[in-house]
């Protein structure tokens, strides 16, 4: 699938979106050993159809749940 596509279908989905907050380790690491390196806090938003799924950085979980509105307008956000 295309990034215009999976655009659309997002855009388009009306169900719920969860974002969490990803723990890091001193060293950038989570627990399943992904490196995303130390910075800004670390947000994992998926819808429950698995349309998307992505890990972002955001300054605070507000900020967080406005990137995924801007990528599922109509869907419900939720922890």
């Amino acid at each position: 699938m295309f990034p215009s596509e999976v655009r659309a279908l997002c855009a388009q989905f009306t169900g719920r979106v969860y974002v969490q907050k990803q723990r890091l380790n001193g060293g950038g690491y989570t627990s399943d050993g992904i490196y995303f390196g130390v910075g800004e806090p670390l947000y994992f938003a998926q819808d429950e159809e698995g349309i998307w799924s992505d890990y972002y950085r955001a300054s605070c979980r507000d900020e967080a749940v406005e990137i995924a509105r801007d990528r599922y307008p109509l869907a419900k956000i939720r922890n």
